[in-house]
């Protein structure tokens, strides 16, 4: 129907999250060169600078300059967080500060003045940062110093603890008096492969790669530092924007405080066959993201909402006990349900869009998948906001949408400029942040803000038109009852077969 569509997707023009497919296939092409090689049973050692190093891992990588590694060493320096998980956020200290000046190292191997070899060395650069970490109150801070030089062919980028002695490194840092990425030009000209390399000044002999854990550490560290080098190399453009409607601070600190009260009771009591991991953080995630949301409503700090496809309700429970009101319908209960306690409202009902009209502040489509399409528009009749997170693709009849093939746009990009389009035909303004949770179909569309004044005529036009077409789907309930009457069938009619 015309009115589902208000733009046909083969004219709408490729967003920010489109990539340019010739510079992907180069990339893609230059990632399948990846052939790292781990140095876990055979201890390679190499001298730098009247040191001794182990090699953990190295690289060989292609047409790459030395700028591309240096850009990527820029990035992570000032973001350690990109490469250490637990790490909340870097802060770079004033150089001219008393904290940046004092020592404190493990050694005093910090400065590199001679090489034993004869090679000049020159220090490119010289920071000292604070790895702040995600658990505030039980993870120490971590002062580091990360001092790029340049030896002879190589660039060396390194990363040294600034501690007193080795029990006061964190768990989330790597166990060692420092560790080192290098970038190591051919010496022979007719070879074209430059080298990355990961080196460590170890504790003990063996202490950097002795566990699985600790190996899997450096594979993912030489694998982001050759991608990211190549990336570079063909030029990044951002393809997603996080922390627009949210700050990611602010986020953070809520999302920390919701896992802290939720997330181990419900790993470890999911009464689900589905996993735990999986959907408990990411409802965490997304609660989150939608309380800092709704933090900025000046109009109502405490709005009230529903939750249309709730699937498992954790969403709904997490948002009720935070304080909101709300509730969540699905066309099943799940098992879980029971046991949220009699305060979470969740109800299982077949929900006829075209016939529905919310009285809440907020609707919410969490992966709502027929509903998500009717979710602008029932908020345009309930006079209500909202925020969806499409995830499989329908249109306004229920069924599964198939796209043209449009050069560089994911079947995702085009389903969420649909649901884009059809909030602007409501007459909201289209706000869209890429959330930080565990999956692909991470995109949620909020509606918050009516923009233009779109007639209850046109909104019930667009409700009839899509009543017309559409088809509720069957209960997975009432899909089992029907398998087991088929099975039950079969099971009949071989046995009147047998009894003949």
């Amino acid at each position: 129907m015309s009115v589902a569509n208000p733009v046909p997707i083969v004219q709408q023009v490729l967003g920010v999250e489109v990539t340019d497919t010739h510079t992907e296939a180069l990339r893609v092409a230059e990632f399948a060169k990846y052939k790292p090689t781990y140095h876990w049973d055979s201890a390679q050692e190499i001298e730098l600078a009247g040191t001794t190093w182990r090699v953990l891992a190295s690289a060989e990588i292609e047409d790459a300059e030395d700028t591309h590694f240096l850009d990527v060493v820029d990035m992570w320096t000032v973001s350690a967080e990109t490469i250490i998980p637990p790490v909340d956020h870097t802060q770079i200290l004033d150089p001219n500060s008393t904290e940046a000046q004092h020592p404190n190292n493990i050694d005093d191997s910090c400065s590199w003045n001679h090489s034993n070899a004869g090679e000049t060395v020159a220090e490119i650069s010289r920071v000292r940062r604070v790895l702040v970490p995600k658990r505030k109150g039980k993870d120490p801070l971590l002062t580091e110093d990360v001092v790029v030089n340049r030896l002879g062919s190589g660039i060396y980028a390194r990363f040294i603890p600034v501690v007193a002695n080795v029990a006061d490194i964190p768990f989330y840092y790597p166990q060692v008096q420092e560790y080192a990425f290098g970038y190591i030009e051919p010496e022979d000209k007719d070879h074209a492969a430059s080298t990355l390399v990961i080196l460590a000044r170890e504790l003990s002999p063996g202490s950097a790669v002795a566990t699985k854990k600790q190996q899997m550490i450096w594979k993912d560290l030489i694998k982001r530092l050759y991608k990211w080098t190549v990336t570079e190399r063909f030029g990044y453009q951002k393809r997603v924007e996080h922390d627009v409607m949210v700050d990611y601070e602010t986020y953070m600190a809520k999302y920390q405080d919701l896992k802290a009260k939720y997330a181990a009771f419900w790993v470890d009591n999911w009464p689900e066959q589905t996993d735990p991991r999986k959907f408990v953080y990411e409802d965490i995630a997304i609660a989150s993201w939608i309380i800092c949301l709704w933090q900025q409503d000046s109009e109502n700090l405490r709005p009230s909402f529903v939750d249309l496809g709730c699937g498992n309700g954790l969403l709904v429970h997490l948002l009720t006990a935070e304080g909101y009101v709300g509730y969540g319908v699905d066309q099943c209960s799940r098992k879980v349900w029971t046991h949220y306690g009699q305060s979470v409202d969740l109800r299982a009902q077949t929900l006829e869009p075209y016939e529905y009209v919310a009285d809440v502040d907020w609707i919410i489509g969490n992966h709502a998948d027929e509903l998500v399409p009717w979710i602008p528009v029932i908020a345009a009749r309930s006079k209500a906001k909202f925020v969806v997170i499409p995830c499989c693709p329908h249109d306004f009849s229920g069924r599964k949408m198939t796209f043209p093939a449009v050069a560089g746009q994911s079947k995702y990009h085009a389903y969420s400029t649909y649901i884009c389009d059809l909030t602007t035909s409501c007459g909201f303004g289209v706000e869209k942040e890429y959330l930080r949770i565990p999956s692909t179909k991470n995109l949620a569309i909020v509606g918050r803000r009516r923009v233009a004044e779109v007639s209850q005529t046109n909104i019930e036009a667009m409700v009839q038109a899509g009543k017309q077409d559409f088809v509720a789907r069957v209960p997975d309930s009432v899909k089992g009852e029907v398998r087991l009457a088929k099975a039950q069938a079969r099971k009949q009619q071989d046995i009147d077969r047998l009894s003949l």
